[in-house]
């Protein structure tokens, strides 16, 4: 059969997805072939081979439902997991995924368990707890809003209870009870092991270290867990790690945000109500932009200097810039990119004009400079977004 007829009636039958480049090319149609060496997108114009090395993200066009999973796991690798079920031995765990698949894990790839969510007080306290790493087993209390904690030796996890050894007294505590329990004796796994993380319909994200497209989309995890799912249930796969850079997840060398009015010499508490924001805006949760809304990027008051020092060589800084939806069609800021000692972008933004796509060049350039300035008066809504900032080799 011809291969573009062939090619028409597999985007007819699979789930588009939409394949992004170091170079900046976007194609899109049917993903019929990824190893961890390359992709094939199948187009309405024929296949289109992609080298996982020049490869950024392959997302589907049309996301998958949500598979209502209540557990959250962590893995060692770094993976969390959405889960139905879990229960555990001394040697291994049993995940019951929200497609109603069973994952089993080595006991020790196990980091922590979150049994169900509560409020956000309760998360909040979660997040305190688990930030460090644990020096015994940890079993996080619930009642009500109110969280406590002991320490002691994690044993089995069955349906309905989890048992915990607390000063030498083994005890059945009902699941129900609990926010959910850290592990002590997981084994730390390198990150650089995983050529990609996948990101699928219940919410899980998945360091993977080997990845291939047959039936359905299979992949091993650095932790040893062995996954497969349809195609259809993955929202995306992202395979920038050591490719790209976003600004807003690097930490600025020097921050600086100077008054229109007064000297250099500013109260902290000026400084920080008026400093940068790293992925959100200065009055909303996302950055929004000219109607679309961004998960990533840098939120800046004139007057603002950032200035990066890069870990590595990077060949381009991408931006998507203007003034924040909240302030158009006001707000005008002068935004100056210098690259060492060169200026690379010079450009007075208004409220009035649309935003603007970024594509500079960093050739050789080891510190990256970005202002925020005046613009022509003082300083009215002067908010200024550089939504996606990001570096890429």
């Amino acid at each position: 059969m011809n291969p573009l007829i062939v090619a028409i009636l597999l985007i007819g039958a699979v789930p588009p997805f939409q394949a992004q480049t170091l170079d900046g090319r976007s194609v899109a149609g049917t993903l019929t072939a990824l190893s961890a060496e390359r992709a094939t997108i199948a187009t309405n114009k024929g296949p289109v081979e992609i080298p996982v090395e020049k490869l950024l993200f392959l997302t589907a066009k049309r996301p998958p439902r949500d598979g209502g999973a209540g557990i959250t796991i962590e893995l060692s690798d770094g993976s969390v997991v959405r889960a139905k079920q879990y229960t555990m031995t001394t040697k291994e765990a049993r995940i019951t995924l929200g497609n109603g698949a069973c994952v089993v894990a080595p006991a020790d790839a196990i980091r922590m368990v979150r049994l169900q969510q509560g409020r956000a007080a309760a998360s909040a306290e979660w997040d305190r707890l688990t930030a460090t790493k644990a020096d015994s087993d940890m079993l996080i209390v619930l009642s009500g809003d109110a969280v406590d904690y002991h320490k002691g030796v994690l044993g089995e996890v069955t349906d309905e209870v989890v048992h915990f050894s607390l000063e030498g007294e083994s005890l059945p505590v009902k699941r129900a009870k609990l926010l959910g329990f850290v592990r002590h004796q997981a084994k730390e796994m390198e990150a650089s092991a995983a050529v990609c993380r996948i990101s699928d319909a219940s919410g899980s994200k998945w360091a993977a270290r080997t990845i291939r497209l047959g039936k359905e989309l299979q992949w091993t995890t650095p932790a040893g867990l062995t996954v497969s799912a349809p195609l259809e249930a993955i929202v995306e796969i992202d395979f920038s790690k050591g490719k790209l850079a976003y600004l807003s997840d690097l930490k600025p060398e020097r921050v600086l945000w100077t008054p229109y009015f007064g000297g250099r010499q500013v109260p902290p508490a000026l400084q920080d109500f008026y400093g940068p924001r790293f992925d959100r805006g200065f009055q909303t949760a996302d950055l929004r932009l000219a109607g679309h809304e961004y998960s990533k990027g840098l939120a800046l008051h004139s007057r603002t200097e950032l200035v990066y020092r890069l870990p590595e060589r990077y060949a381009r800084l991408k931006a998507t810039v203007g003034i924040d939806d909240a302030a158009r069609p006001r707000g005008k800021v002068r935004l100056v990119i210098r690259g060492d000692d060169r200026v690379l972008f010079d450009a007075m933004l208004s409220g009035t004009e649309p935003a603007r796509e970024l594509d500079i060049d960093l050739t050789d350039v080891r510190r990256v400079t970005i202002l925020a300035d005046f613009g022509a008066t003082p300083p009215v809504d002067d908010l200024l977004l550089l939504c996606e900032a990001r570096v890429l080799k």
